[in-house]
């Protein structure tokens, strides 16, 4: 032990001095133990962490798709849960669920709240108990009994977290509700779900095939894959789709693993930067191993004459182990501290105020347990990594070789400096890859960027409303269409306000509805997949609010009334897919509701609008005015002359005028909901950036560091070429060749792995092709330049050599 706190105390003296040496080792390791440990504290947040469900692995997600239509997922029928529920064999136990939003009126204010009705045995295929109170039985489901299950969030906001809340009474839509549980704090399924209700799917509907709103999770049996799971699906599908032609034809089942559900869009951007910090972290480990290197061969004269006097090898080998390592623990700690301070930072990839990104909902980064155990682990990792090759290169030298070398004034032999080139090559190779990969990725953004909505976001003030259907119903559509004038006769004459206009859905807020329509005139046949599009219903101002394009024909005007012709309007692309070169000005759509098909003379065609963010391609959409077909949920666009953020508060007085328990669920500019849409990209792009920046310095130093060590080493070789004739630029020139050869020969290694790594993310592209010469030659040029610069310098020193003091030198 006492041999031991003596080579600790050697090794604090030792970096003692040399504070320079200490400090960029220590910087270069923290950073990428930094980087590295923040990036792990997002993945162990979101794909790593434990789900508080059990046997999380056999908890699926089923869905239905029709590629045939390009409908990747859906929900699905009452008809075919029924048959799946009965006539499966691969799951263990299916349940049911549907959305339903409801005003809560009994709080302090008027509030939106976002339910879930559940079949009893939800609850039990997840998993998961009440934190107090029960759940529901069979005996609830589709009885029509009022009561409902809070989420803990809710219960402790709302609700104050009263203990005595069970047996009590809340109002939603005017009924009222016994609260007969509460979740614990970590269940959050569906994200963002406020409470539970039982479902009241009547028996007449497991007949229905047609209306798709039912969402299915289910638990695999033991022994089942995924992969088996889906093929079985898919062959019951299909018997029901046979048997259903009119409403199932072309339809699949997409079996989802819950977690996968649960992480959306965000896992190959997280994987993506999960790699880029690791190659930072190798091209620091490659920096230090190689500056290590350096100061071994500068202290083989001390080691030779330490092992001349008797040293024994392993006390060698653990004196240097001793010092690398505690170089990599101040450089642990360094990196905590960083990612204790951008975890902040971090949350920005995740904007919980965008509905229409597939992301998990998260509030908070933790560094935690796991994570504080990964910077242990990558600490320890990265001192063996480039620690443990200077070590054994000098615990193994030959003291009278040693000695005999320092007698000729040479300190370095042909192996360390072959190896510390080949360090060099490494940083290069592994730098072009992150420069190539944060080029396209700035060039995806900037191709994203450039993407025309559709529409003007600026100056748009949204605000989203959901009446309640006992408040509104549906067969009442007058009280529904005076609530909307009465709004936005108030809105209008507002201070500051251009036009206002509502709709039922407003772009890139996530909500959207679709339907079946027939083309007047064109036979159907039977088995034919019905076409369908985006169902949007808006009053006559919305297009010139929105600064949406008519391209033919009419907008809407106050004439199209509920007592008037039928009219619609169509997008581009709904009129190139099924119109082709045909005008679609006059045809008439048969568009299917609920219980009829009405006939809507199309009247105009505008632009398409990215009303899914400017990476999904538009849908096909067919716009009715809201007067002729009304709709609870709605979003009023309030354009203005100034700051929309100005009017948030009137716009909202404005509603409360109209009807004082209306809750707004939502409001914000739409140039921020724009803004916020792109937000993963950006945030992707820019930390990819910042790495491959991180890594162009590090290379830079690292072949400084090389070039310089090199020329001192070989002052006396400089002098003598010059005593014999040789020119400052012949030296500069033999330098510099040396550097670049170096380059050059990472820059093709670099290539080659670039182009694989680059194929294999393609997925995080948007708009340019993997293999994008124009950006290779980009960052080929860049780095080479960066190079260049490092290089120069030490063979500029070399150049200024006094041949007389080279000769002299050592």
């Amino acid at each position: 032990m006492s041999g031991l706190l003596q080579d600790l105390r050697y090794a604090l003296r030792q970096l003692r001095k040399n504070p320079g040496f200490t400090a960029v080792v220590v910087a270069t390791l923290g950073l990428g133990i930094g980087a590295n440990t923040a990036i792990f504290s997002v993945v162990n947040t979101v794909l790593l962490a434990p789900l508080p469900y059990r046997d999380v692995d056999r908890l699926m997600m089923i869905w239905g798709r029709n590629p045939t239509r390009g409908d990747q997922q859906f929900p699905v029928s009452a008809g075919d849960f029924t048959e799946w529920r009965q006539k499966n064999d691969v799951f263990e136990d299916v349940a049911a669920s549907y959305d339903y939003e409801m005003t809560l009126t009994n709080a302090s204010e008027p509030k939106l709240v976002i339910g879930y009705a559940l079949s009893p045995n939800y609850f039990r295929i997840l998993g998961t108990g009440p934190r107090i109170g029960r759940t529901f039985t069979d005996e609830e489901n589709g009885s029509g009994t009022h009561v409902a299950v809070l989420s803990d969030k809710m219960w402790r906001t709302t609700f104050r977290g009263d203990s005595n809340i069970l047996g009590k009474s809340v109002t939603l839509d005017a009924k009222a509700f016994t609260v007969i549980g509460v979740m614990p704090p970590d269940f959050n399924y569906p994200p963002q779900t406020e409470l539970w209700m039982p479902a009241s799917i009547s028996p007449a509907a497991y007949g229905d095939y047609e209306h798709r709103y039912i969402r299915v999770v289910g638990r695999l049996k033991p022994g089942i894959s995924v992969a088996e799971a889906q093929t079985r699906m898919n062959a019951l599908e299909r018997q029901i789709a046979a048997q259903h032609p009119e409403t199932d034809a072309g339809n699949e089942t997409w079996v989802q693993p819950l977690r996968q559900q649960l992480v959306g869009d965000i896992r190959t951007p997280l994987l993506a930067l999960s790699g880029a910090v690791a190659i930072v972290l190798l091209i620091a480990c490659v920096n230090i191993a190689s500056l290590l290197l350096a100061r071994a061969a500068s202290r083989r004269v001390e080691v030779s004459v330490r092992v001349a006097i008797g040293a024994g090898r392993l006390r060698l080998l653990q004196q240097f182990l001793i010092e690398s390592f505690l170089l990599t623990f101040l450089g642990g700690v360094v990196g905590v501290a960083l990612a204790l301070w951008s975890t902040r930072f971090l949350l920005a990839i995740f904007p919980n105020g965008v509905a229409n990104l597939s992301i998990p909902k998260v509030d908070a980064i933790p560094i935690n347990a796991p994570v504080l155990w990964f910077a242990f682990g990558i600490t320890l990792f990265t001192g063996l990594l480039f620690g443990v090759i200077p070590v054994l290169q000098s615990a193994s030298v030959h003291g009278n070789d040693a000695l005999k070398e320092s007698s000729r004034g040479l300190t370095s032999t042909s192996r360390s400096a072959q190896f510390r080139s080949g360090l060099v090559t490494a940083e290069i190779a592994l730098s072009l890859i992150l420069l190539m990969g944060g080029g396209l990725m700035i060039e995806s953004f900037r191709q994203v960027y450039r993407v025309d909505p559709g529409f003007r976001p600026d100056r748009v003030l949204g605000l989203e409303i959901f009446l309640p259907p006992n408040e509104y119903p549906r067969d009442q559509p007058q009280k529904q269409n005076n609530f909307v004038n009465n709004v936005l006769d108030r809105l209008n004459k507002l201070p500051g306000v251009r036009s206002a206009a509502a709709a039922n859905f407003l772009p890139l807020t996530g909500f959207w509805g679709i339907t079946d329509f027939f083309i007047e005139g064109r036979p159907e046949r039977k088995g034919d997949v019905k076409p369908f599009a985006d169902n949007r219903r808006v009053t006559p101002d919305y297009f010139s609010t929105m600064g949406i394009s008519l391209l033919r024909g009419r907008v809407f005007t106050d004439s199209d009334r509920a007592d008037s012709e039928k009219v619609a309007m169509v997008n581009t692309t709904l009129a190139r897919r099924f119109f082709g070169s045909d005008d679609p000005i006059g045809k008439v759509l048969q568009i299917t509701d609920r219980e009829r098909a009405d006939k809507w003379r199309i009247v105009g065609v505008v632009a398409d609008v990215k009303a899914f963010g400017p990476e999904e391609a538009a849908h096909a959409e067919i716009y009715r005015p809201l007067q002729q077909s009304p709709s609870n949920l709605l979003g009023f666009a309030v354009r203005a002359s100034g700051d929309p953020s100005a009017l948030l508060k009137p716009a909202e007085q404005a509603i409360w005028e109209v009807d004082k328990d209306q809750p707004i669920f939502d409001a914000m500019p739409m140039s921020k909901l724009a803004a916020q849409s792109m937000t993963l990209r950006r945030t992707s792009t820019i930390l990819l950036a910042s790495f491959a920046i991180l890594a162009l310095v590090l290379a830079a130093i690292g072949l400084y560091g090389v070039m310089a060590y090199s020329v001192s080493q070989r002052t006396h070789e400089i002098g003598l070429r010059m005593a014999l004739g040789a020119l400052q630029q012949d030296v500069l020139r033999l330098v510099i060749r040396e550097a670049m050869w170096l380059v050059v020969v990472g820059e093709g290694i670099g290539v080659i792995a670039a182009l694989f790594l680059t194929h294999a993310t393609a997925t995080l592209l948007y708009g340019v092709n993997p293999a994008n010469p124009w950006i290779a030659a980009a960052a080929i040029a860049v780095l080479t330049l960066v190079a260049l610069i490092a290089a120069y310098v030490p063979a500029q020193r070399a150049a200024t050599v006094d041949p007389m003091v080279a000769l002299r030198y050592e």
